[in-house]
């Protein structure tokens, strides 16, 4: 009797698995009703409480009511608008690989990749990796949920760069804190300033200081917290690459920069605490930085900072006092500081003229000048008198200038369609003149053009070559003469060089985009 049962058992099992039902996972495919005896069998095993029906053809995943939830965050750049709950993480994993058969190698990493059901098969975690790298942010969530094999490699995707909404920063960080394993595959974080919106008090900053123990491996993070907060920041073991935040420059932020020692980027928007030193030797691999004047000169001077931003947005700072302060301070970068961008209030054109041409008296070396009018109009006046400030620049090959007016100067195609050329006579280095948007770029051959007519020139000289190419394959060399063979040689030469010519400018112009952001 004993068999028999056992047989039924069995039976109804295959049956369950025939029609769609895993019960080795904490999910569940159903089609079509169960009848008494196949539910009694479910809740006899303890695989499940409740066995939602979801539609074959959709392939919906039923989750389990009697796994529990942490409200917990998985919201990277691209997750922002649909937020997402994870599972108990330890809880989830010791569940969902229950009865699975289980095979394990060991990766490049140190990693072990569970295999599937099949014995003796195993999966690389290097190709997980590539066939989750064409999944969308939703999907790696549902993979690591749903999927013992593939959770590992979609966990780490999934934190590698993390960026909570405002209201998700708090349990984010509580995740972060919870689970260093999930915390020590950050590579980049970008945290809001929640102080604003909500009372807080020290134990978020503690919850902060707890999640960022753990992230051992950050190398970008934004914080934006203002406040004299960085001495909930001291002793982390991340060495940053990449810093933004808004924290005041105090004495324990100085102490936190000493522990920063591979930092090459940083904005530092926060307030100036007086008679705030910051030691020569802290800080030896930044070459970007952007700021205030006040932060700059003690960040600037004796340091190989190569590119620099100067954020002025208050209307009552771009004055030509201040900016000759300003910019004679950076001059003592011993980079050298070959780009410099400028963030305004633009409220005076004169005042702008006067302020301007500090910039090539004290820094006349510069390869890429910036300017960008947070606020104001760039009029014609300003643009008429601009060949008077690039005059004094040696050796200035890129210039961008931007504006958040739509209505001004420099936003009229017609106006600005021959300010290069006109700016070209004064400034003989100029290669490359970004005017809102519109890029120009010179060329020997042809003077001064558009990215599109480049990328067209580019086109046209590839055909060129392919002609040539044909040409030289097909061609009877008992035809030849030796002065053609010379000629189209030295033709070939010049078209070469010409080649390397406009990729040189587009490289260059690249450079200047992603400098500072570009138009």
């Amino acid at each position: 009797m004993a068999s028999s049962s056992k047989s039924t058992e069995e039976d109804l099992l295959w049956r369950l698995r025939e029609t769609g039902v895993d019960i080795g996972d904490n999910c569940a495919f159903q089609v079509g009703p169960m009848d008494a005896e196949e539910k009694r069998l479910l809740e006899r095993r303890g695989e499940m409480a409740i066995c939602r029906r979801r539609k074959w053809l959709r392939t919906e995943v039923t989750l389990m009511s009697c796994v529990p939830v942490v409200d917990l965050p998985l919201t990277p750049s691209g997750m922002q608008k649909k937020p997402f709950v994870m599972h108990n993480v330890g809880h989830m994993e010791r569940n969902s690989s229950a009865f699975r058969p289980s095979h394990s190698i060991q990766s490049q990493d140190g990693s072990q990749a569970a295999s599937g059901s099949h014995s003796g098969i195993t999966t690389p975690p290097e190709l997980i990796h590539h066939i989750l790298a064409y999944l969308g942010n939703a999907d790696l969530v549902n993979t690591a949920i749903v999927n013992p094999t593939f959770r590992g490699v979609s966990q780490r995707m999934i934190y590698r760069n993390v960026e909570p909404t405002e209201n998700m920063v708090i349990p984010c960080l509580r995740c972060l804190a919870s689970y260093p394993h999930l915390a020590s595959c950050t590579r980049m974080l970008v945290l809001s300033d929640v102080t604003r919106p909500y009372d807080v008090f020290s134990n978020y900053f503690n919850l902060l200081r707890r999640a960022l123990l753990n992230a051992s491996s950050l190398m970008d993070l934004t914080l934006l917290l203002d406040g004299h907060y960085a001495k909930y920041l001291h002793g982390c073991s991340f060495r940053l690459r990449s810093l933004t935040t808004t924290l005041a420059w105090d004495y324990d932020f100085i102490k936190w920069m000493s522990e920063q020692t591979e930092l090459q980027n940083a904005m530092f928007g926060g307030r100036f605490a007086r008679d705030t030193i910051l030691p020569y030797d802290t800080l030896p691999k930044l070459t970007r930085v952007s700021s205030s004047p006040l932060i700059l000169a003690a960040v600037v001077p004796n340091r190989k900072i190569k590119e620099v931003e100067i954020c002025l947005v208050q209307h009552e700072l771009f004055k030509d006092d201040i900016l000759n302060t300003a910019s004679n301070i950076l001059s003592y970068s011993t980079g050298p500081l070959t780009a410099l961008q400028i963030i305004t209030y633009l409220s005076n054109t004169q005042d702008a003229l006067a302020a301007l041409m500090t910039i090539p008296k004290n820094l006349p070396t510069l390869d890429s000048f910036a300017f960008c009018s947070s606020h104001g109009a760039i009029t014609q006046e300003l643009l008429d008198a601009f060949p008077d400030v690039l005059s004094g620049f040696k050796c200035l090959r890129s210039l961008t200038l931007m504006s958040r007016n739509k209505s001004d100067a420099l936003h009229d195609k017609i106006f600005t369609a021959n300010l290069a050329s006109k700016w070209h006579k004064l400034c003989p280095s100029l290669q490359s003149v970004s005017l809102a948007g519109s890029i120009w770029l010179h060329n020997s051959r042809h003077g001064w053009v558009t990215l599109g007519d480049l990328e067209r020139l580019l086109r046209e000289r590839q055909g060129r070559l392919l002609s040539r190419e044909k040409y030289w394959k097909e061609v009877d060399p008992k035809t030849l003469s030796l002065e053609e063979v010379k000629k189209r040689t030295e033709e070939d030469q010049e078209e070469v060089e010409h080649g390397n010519r406009m990729q040189r400018q587009m490289d260059m112009l690249q450079d200047s985009l992603l400098q500072f952001g570009g138009p």
